[in-house]
């Protein structure tokens, strides 16, 4: 658990700096990525590249659908559509940290 909150909290300083910079939802990606190649070694689990790719593909749309309602709200308030998107990236990354680390620890 401390594991998933470092990364919450990494992805909310990166989401809060680069909240106005268009694009930036990447590193994000890349962020929930590695968290999920981290916890599978925590937790002694063999992910091959395939998983890897497929998760890669998972998670950037799913992000994408989240960023694209956190724009949204962007377009008619800007302060708090940063706000939003810095809500959506701690939240996507903290429940996503929560199912991986189920999964492999079964």
């Amino acid at each position: 658990m401390k594991l998933i909150l470092i990364y919450t909290v990494i992805a909310g300083i990166v989401a809060g700096l680069t909240a106005p910079i268009p694009g930036t939802s990447l590193l994000l990606t890349g962020l929930e990525i590695y968290m999920l190649v981290h916890l599978a070694q925590v937790n002694d689990y063999k992910l091959g590249l395939k998983e890897i790719g497929y998760s890669a593909v998972a998670i950037y749309g799913v992000s994408t659908i989240l960023q694209d309602v956190a724009l949204e709200i962007l377009t008619f308030v800007p302060v708090i559509g940063w706000v939003a998107e810095v809500i959506v990236a701690v939240l996507f990354v903290f429940f996503l940290g929560n199912l991986a680390d189920m999964y492999f620890r079964r």
